[in-house]
């Protein structure tokens, strides 16, 4: 009898732990990045620019408008400037254009590693198409540092006026959702 008890008891542990799992899964949650052109074609956006989120959370982007990537700043890029935790693996959704595949093409990745993500559109880099994410804690990874912040490294720069269009750590951390300010929203 005693052999028995021993042998339930690993699988009434495991069981027991498995609603704990099940339920952390289900607490992730699918957040939406609008990519958008303005009416008269002369900026290009994301939005919400800025997001912090949970390890585990997924971000979407949805083609509303124009035509856009969303691209983590990272040296396999086209050797932009490390701005994406230094384990973390870098994305690139290639351009999405809003009627071919379709309008509401997507890209979606899961974040799981806590840090800054700093990422741009391809063909709007230069215009200051650019965002920000928060997964978890910001820790002191690349996108905390200052820009250029290793020269000997031969990176391509991010655009000072990309630079300015991306809010700042702390704002995001203080207020969880940053939208750009714009005199008119894309529908």
């Amino acid at each position: 009898m005693l052999t028995l008890a021993r042998s339930l008891v690993p699988g009434l542990v495991a069981a027991s732990l498995l609603p704990v799992v099940v339920a952390a899964k289900d607490l992730a949650r699918v957040f939406e990045v609008r990519m958008q052109m303005s009416k008269d074609g002369t900026r290009a956006y994301f939005d919400p620019l800025g997001l912090h989120i949970q390890p585990g959370d997924t971000i979407r982007w949805v083609q509303i408008s124009g035509y856009h990537s969303t691209t983590a700043y990272h040296p396999e890029n086209g050797n932009h400037e490390l701005r994406i935790p230094e384990n973390a693996k870098p994305w690139d959704s290639d351009v999405l254009v809003a009627v071919s595949p379709a309008k509401g093409s997507s890209f979606q990745r899961v974040f799981r590693q806590e840090g800054v993500y700093d990422y741009f559109c391809r063909p709007h880099e230069a215009a200051g198409m650019v965002g920000r994410i928060v997964v978890g804690s910001p820790g002191s990874g690349p996108g905390t540092r200052p820009f250029d912040y290793a020269p000997q490294r031969k990176w391509n720069s991010v655009p000072v006026v990309a630079q300015k269009q991306l809010p700042s750590v702390e704002e995001i951390m203080r207020k969880s959702v940053i939208h750009p300010f714009l005199d008119e929203q894309i529908n």
